[in-house]
C-alpha cells in the first residue's frame, strides 16, 4: 500500500514537470529532447519496479537470469 502512494506520488509528480516543461518547449528539438527524458525515468522506473517484484516473488521475470538485483 505505501508503494501504490510512492508510486501514485511519482506518476503525479512527473505529469506536472512535464506538463509545466511542455509549456516552455517551443521547439521540435525541445519537445523531442523532454520525450526522450521521460522515456528515460519511464525505464529507470520500470527497471526498479521489476526488481522489486522480483525480490518479492523470487522469480525472474525480465529474463536476465538473475531474481532481484
Amino acid at each position: 500500500m505505501l508503494w501504490d502512494l510512492l508510486q501514485q506520488y511519482q506518476i503525479a509528480n512527473r505529469q506536472s514537470e512535464s506538463e509545466a516543461l511542455a509549456k516552455r518547449t517551443h521547439t521540435l528539438d525541445g519537445r523531442v529532447h523532454q520525450l526522450e527524458l521521460e522515456l528515460n525515468a519511464t525505464r529507470a522506473q520500470l527497471k526498479c519496479l521489476t526488481e522489486l517484484l522480483e525480490s518479492r516473488f523470487g522469480e525472474d521475470l525480465n529474463g536476465d537470469g538473475k531474481v532481484g538485483r
